[in-house]
């Protein structure tokens, strides 16, 4: 809340007070913020909605660090400090022996009680976030940025509604990446995706209360190194060859998860790509983000064109399926059963795709 925003005619400097937040490495009654020539320039000044604020706290022109608070402890109900009867005293009475605080100062000290406490800081180097969280909001949903050093370690996604709350998160670990949600274990459910890399695929698992239910992979290019035991659907799209696949899933549907990480692969398979981990979990992160805030019932788009759709085996072998092969004029597909190539035909892409349609149609109506 702004108390007030005066301006003081002589040096052309505007002061802004504020009262409505508690900094807990710093308690004061208010806040002070001084513009310089209209731009922040020393002290605090908030940032964000009531909801939750944040402050930035500038020395010479220069942000240094940011305060936030902690949005899961408030969620879940947490009081994130006690706050002090001492700050809000008055000068005591040396030869009193019990100090009562006054009407006035007793008022003041319950406000304090519900205002909105910044336990979170964060350091700036040259305008950015070195240390701390980077914060992107968005309605009824805050993605929240972990930093160290500079790069994103984690993405925090905390979604609002009236009488929800729900906490995901994804953590980058050395190999892979963790995708998990602490409010669900609170319930009692302890739900998990591991996203790694296995050569020329990414895997992600998903564990239920520990026991592994079924896995999706995310291939990239035109590779005889699939994964085992799955199905995967082969195509083309930004002018590279991706397949998608899964295994599993006995007693549960395919379509669970936190953070459509499916969705990603198929709206920007390139990001898969990249062999630097770093590089790669900081483009997920923003896709995530994108990702999550999709409107309700858009998708991406389809395929551009149909390379193949292979069920493997226990060593990634192909037991069943339809493939092309791109091979310039002599370009051809082959058909599986049962481990066996049982046809070969030369044929371009174009036409590769009504013959898919086709053979597609006759494994759904076995």
């Amino acid at each position: 809340m702004l108390l007030s925003n005066t301006i003081n005619s002589q040096n052309m400097e505007d002061t802004i007070e504020h009262n409505s937040f508690l900094i807990l490495e710093k308690p004061q009654k208010t806040y002070i913020g001084i513009y310089k020539d209209g731009i922040p320039f020393n002290g605090y000044f908030s940032k964000g909605d009531q909801d939750f604020p944040r402050v930035d706290y500038y020395e010479n022109g220069e942000a240094k660090f940011q305060y936030s608070l902690d949005v899961f402890q408030m969620a879940m109900g947490a009081e994130t400090v006690e706050i002090s009867e001492e700050l809000f005293k008055g000068e005591e009475d040396e030869t009193s022996e019990e100090y009562e605080m006054s009407e006035e100062e007793y008022e003041e000290y319950e406000r304090n009680l519900y205002k909105a406490k910044l336990n979170i800081k964060s350091i700036y180097r040259d305008g950015k976030i070195l240390q701390g969280y980077e914060y992107v909001e968005a309605p009824s949903a805050l993605f929240s940025k972990k930093i160290m050093d500079g790069k994103i370690v984690a993405l925090y996604i905390d979604v609002f509604a009236m009488h929800y709350y729900q906490r995901t998160s994804m953590i980058l670990k050395s190999d892979s990446i963790v995708i998990e949600s602490p409010t669900l274990a609170v319930e009692g459910d302890k739900f998990q995706t591991n996203l790694s890399k296995k050569d020329m695929y990414w895997e992600i698992r998903y564990v239920m209360n520990n026991e592994n239910i079924g896995s999706k992979y995310f291939v990239i290019g035109e590779t005889n190194n699939l994964p085992k035991n799955s199905i995967l659907f082969m195509y083309d799209k930004n002018d590279s060859t991706y397949s998608y696949g899964t295994s599993g899933f006995q007693d549960y549907l395919p379509t669970l998860n936190l953070i459509n990480i499916s969705n990603i692969f198929f709206d920007k398979p390139e990001i898969f790509k990249s062999a630097d981990m770093d590089t790669f979990f900081s483009d997920l992160v923003e896709a995530a983000i994108i990702e999550t805030k999709r409107e309700e019932g858009t998708y991406p788009k389809e395929p551009e064109k149909y390379r193949g759709y292979l069920e493997t085996g226990d060593d990634g072998n192909v037991v069943t399926g339809i493939r092309f092969f791109d091979k310039g004029v002599d370009s051809y597909y082959e058909e599986y059963i049962e481990g066996d190539s049982v046809k070969k035909e030369k044929m371009d892409i174009v036409s590769f795709q009504k013959e898919f349609k086709k053979y597609l149609n006759k494994v759904r109506n076995k």
